[in-house]
């Protein structure tokens, strides 16, 4: 075994992977998580307002991605893969962030990071038919990925589209709780943006969802406090279900919101928009449930680290 970590510096949040990788040969899962832990740091807040990295987020990111270099040290890695998406590939001063860092930063392109979420989809989720058409949505907070394709012939699409949750509820939602035409437009916009892409999609396409809005609801509808990786990966979201939570959250101001079971504190601001997402997806694609998958990105990257 190979013991590797992954960081993924992401819009709304940091997240950390570190995991034992069978040798070339040796059998067993290709990724067997050691540790794994994510910080809300919202390196994002600054792109709606001029597309900047504020000195602030700048500092609460670094601080996050310095701690898990540390602890995947720690933890003996043999390597730490950082990777940053669409704050820092959008903003007009990434330096601000990648000058503060100790460690080298790959930037992904969307495309990238879209198939990134694939792979890691396919090793984490042992039970697919390799020839089983697929859809892996990943609502970020600041942008949207889907990808298609199967486990046997790989990805066959993808598309990178920046309306992720955190940008998407800065420029559509400004009162508390949301108004009922906020909700309306947003669902319009994501709706103009998304179907292109997906309606196309439709026919007998098993949807899955990585990223935090869909593990988020995932541990919602299971009420789950604290958050159990376990119990999200693979769990089953109808659209009823889906709609139910949505529902609750648009009728709720922040402060429920946050108190919510399953849902962090940090993401109650910016869930619903990612969650009008991930209910535009279902319905353009006419899939009856989505299957939440805790592998992602980050078990891609400790899977087949990328060259510098």
């Amino acid at each position: 075994m190979t013991r590797r970590a992954a960081i993924d510096i992401g819009t709304n949040s940091v997240r950390l992977l570190v995991a034992d990788v069978p040798d070339a040969g040796q059998p067993g899962p290709a990724v067997r998580p050691v540790d794994r832990r994510l910080a809300i740091t919202r390196l994002g807040e600054g792109l709606h307002d001029g597309g900047i990295i504020t000195t602030a987020a700048a500092a609460r990111t670094t601080a996050a991605v310095e701690e898990y270099v540390a602890r995947a040290r720690a933890l003996q890695a043999g390597g730490v893969t950082v990777a940053a998406t669409y704050a820092v590939r959008a903003a007009r001063n990434p330096e601000l962030l990648l000058s503060r860092l100790s460690v080298p930063v790959r930037i992904l392109s969307g495309e990238e990071e879209a198939a990134a979420g694939f792979r890691g989809v396919v090793l984490g989720l042992a039970e697919l038919d390799g020839g089983e058409p697929l859809v892996v949505l990943d609502v970020g907070g600041g942008s949207v990925e889907v990808t298609w394709g199967t486990a046997r012939r790989g990805i066959q699409g993808d598309r990178s589209l920046p309306v992720g949750s955190v940008v998407m509820t800065h420029r559509a939602i400004a009162h508390d709780p949301p108004l009922p035409a906020e909700i309306s437009a947003l669902a319009d916009t994501l709706a103009a943006a998304l179907d292109p892409v997906v309606v196309p999609l439709r026919g007998g396409r098993r949807l899955i969802g990585v990223g935090g809005t869909v593990t988020t609801l995932a541990a919602m509808a299971q009420r789950l406090t604290p958050y159990d990786p376990d119990r999200v990966h693979g769990y089953a979201l109808t659209g009823g279900v889906v709609d139910e939570l949505l529902e609750t959250m648009c009728r709720a101001p922040l402060a429920e919101r946050r108190r919510l079971p399953g849902l962090q504190p940090e993401r109650a601001d910016v869930i619903i928009a990612g969650t009008l997402a991930v209910r535009r997806v279902m319905a353009s694609l006419r899939a009856g449930s989505i299957i939440a998958s805790e592998a992602d990105m980050l078990w891609a990257l400790v899977a087949a680290p990328p060259v510098r």
